[in-house]
């Protein structure tokens, strides 16, 4: 019986340019356009790469942009019976810069880290932040003050070069606080882990060759928002120690600008003479009113056409209210129509669309006070995207039911426990810890059991000497408490199940709020985009070109994630995005 991914790759044959990327044998730029089926080619791609070039005990590194693409990964390659931990590592660039990098090589090289050390949670480090802040400026930093230093540091990461030296005084001078009081407090942080790990690449090529030995392929998704350290982490393997890149993304949906993602990254990269570069034009989603509206919006953007030439809409309604008399009139009047014109549609194919969380909260108001029910995506979420929510994610699917369908297989949920207990050596503990989490699974296979029973469960059987014994997850402890914590009497999850949560909350009879950023990757029926007046998208305070940019590529994002029909809404002065669209139309 052939296996998996050759019958998966006998779907990428008609498709040109999937099946020259799956054929691809050298460096190679995959430039994937919305619902153009890139998860599927570069997953087939991997497990072909395993297979077929790369023998033990090398490995193959898969490095993404978030815990979320690291799971959705890990689902694919399941599916395509490529779960082996010993030959393959999927993993956020931070986790990829502390287990690859930091821990094995920072003291050896001799670079300053904490010893032993201790990864900063984000409260922590926003705590140290606002001290140092306090340090330098002699007053309490104002409220969302990090932003413009977060993007400082990550878009330059060399302290040492002229661009350091000649940038803003006063955040130069804040950062470096920073960074001194961690050091101090015996911490580093997760943008420090990742600087350490560009230092340890670009300035040793012992280390380069270390990692060209035990990852002679490193694939990168989503590369197009995972800024300057990551890429010049990549051509320091690439053009100096001969590492193979295949690197995926889409610079028309590089929309984390604020974090120092930079576009440009990803089509420099492509026109190197050393890789190459492949456009995926077919899109598999959306149909052709929503493409051809689209490219209005990004007039130097890829070209795309629709694999099916389906037809769509994409319509515009200026109701004359703002967010809440927005969200009323597609409640009352745009959500059942969709319903009643598609009777298979259900209202979880609906997407509501917005800039921030405070719009997600004023529809979610108007949807309390109508009795519509809906799964709230953004940070108004109760349930945290993180390494840890993930894996328990899938053990409520697997205690619900999935250890009889196999929608969920045992051997990755143990897997993904591996992969958390990084430091834990295989032999005798390792078997036996492995044995406490398998039994307290199989005791507790009942998905009405209430979720904060089951967590306390595995919290004592497992959970607890994880986070006793492992340094890199003190965010992942943080996102564990504050998850239990919801499970109190009369707070927002105390009546969730093991199943509910296993289902993260969603729904087919639930709408889905969520901003535009949390809707990337994603795909529904329907979007209603809301909240489109001009002066706030783009806001008033997008004045550079490359603000105003971003914006044309965050509505480019939220426009493609509809597959038949876009509702645009604004009261009654439009922004221009809707303007370009309005006038591609006619």
């Amino acid at each position: 019986m052939a296996k998996p991914y050759i019958t998966a790759a006998g779907d990428l044959r008609p498709n040109k340019e999937q099946w020259e990327a799956y054929e691809s044998s050298g460096n190679c730029v995959i430039l994937a356009g919305p619902g153009s089926g890139k998860t599927k080619t570069i997953t087939v791609k991997i497990a072909r790469i395993l297979e077929e070039e790369i023998g033990p005990p090398q490995r193959l590194a898969c490095i993404t942009y978030s815990n979320e693409c690291v799971g959705e990964l890990r689902r694919r390659l399941s599916k395509l019976e490529v779960d082996d931990s010993g030959r393959l590592l999927i993993s956020t660039v931070h986790s990829f810069a502390l287990t690859e990098l930091v821990l094995p090589f920072a003291q050896l090289a001799k670079v300053k880290t904490p010893d032993p050390l201790m990864v900063a949670s984000p409260s922590e480090a926003n705590k140290i932040f606002k001290e140092a802040y306090l340090k330098v400026i002699g007053r309490d930093a104002p409220r969302n003050f990090r932003t413009d230093l977060d993007r400082l540091r990550r878009q330059i990461p060399d302290k040492r070069s002229a661009d350091w030296r000649n940038s803003n005084e006063r955040q130069v001078a804040i950062i470096e606080m920073y960074e001194k009081l961690l050091m101090e407090s015996g911490l580093i942080d997760f943008d420090g882990l990742v600087l350490v790990g560009l230092e340890l690449v670009t300035r040793h090529a012992w280390v380069r060759s270390c990692i060209k030995a035990k990852y002679p392929v490193i694939v990168i998704d989503e590369y197009q928002d995972l800024g300057v350290a990551l890429n010049k982490m990549v051509l320091a393997l690439m053009l100096k120690a001969g590492v193979r890149i295949v690197a995926v993304g889409d610079p028309d949906q590089s929309v984390y600008g604020f974090t120092g993602a930079r576009p440009i990254l990803l089509k420099s990269l492509a026109k190197r003479k050393e890789v190459q570069a492949i456009q995926l034009r077919l899109n598999y989603r959306c149909a052709n009113e929503i493409i051809d509206a689209s490219k209005a919006l990004l007039p130097d953007g890829s070209d795309s056409e629709s694999f099916d030439g389906r037809s769509g809409s994409i319509l515009i309604h200026g109701t004359g209210d703002y967010i809440a008399g927005q969200a009323r009139y597609a409640l009352d009047k745009l959500v059942p129509e969709m319903l009643k014109v598609n009777p298979e549609w259900k209202p979880g194919d609906i997407a509501f669309l917005y800039r921030s969380y405070n719009e997600g909260s004023a529809i979610a108001e108007v949807a309390d006070s109508l009795g519509r029910e809906y799964f709230r995506a953004d940070n108004g979420s109760p349930i945290k995207r993180s390494r840890m929510t993930i894996w328990l994610t899938e053990m409520a699917q697997w205690c619900s039911g999935g250890w009889q369908t196999g929608e969920v297989s045992l051997s990755q949920i143990l897997k993904h426990w591996r992969q958390l207990r990084q430091s834990l050596p295989e032999g005798q503990k390792s078997l036996v810890a492995r044995a406490g989490l398998i039994k307290v699974l199989f005791d507790n296979r009942d998905g009405k059991i209430a979720l904060r029973v089951w967590l306390l469960e595995l919290y004592e059987a497992a959970i607890e000497e994880m986070f006793k014994e492992e340094p890199g997850l003190t965010d992942e402890e943080e996102a564990f408490d504050d998850l239990l914590n919801l499970t109190k009497a009369r707070k927002l999850l105390a009546d969730f199940t093991v199943e509910v949560f296993g289902n993260r909350g969603r729904s087919p009879d639930r709408m889905n709020l969520m901003t535009l950023h949390g809707s990337k990757g994603l795909e529904f029926q329907g979007v209603v985009m809301l909240g489109l007046e001009a002066g706030e998208f783009p806001s008033r305070y997008a004045v550079t070109t490359e603000d105003l940019e971003e914006a044309g590529r965050l509505f480019y994002v939220g426009v493609t994630r509809a597959k038949s029909a876009v509702h645009l809404l604004y009261n009654s002065n439009e922004s221009p995005l809707i303007t370009a669209i309005r006038e591609a139309a006619l």
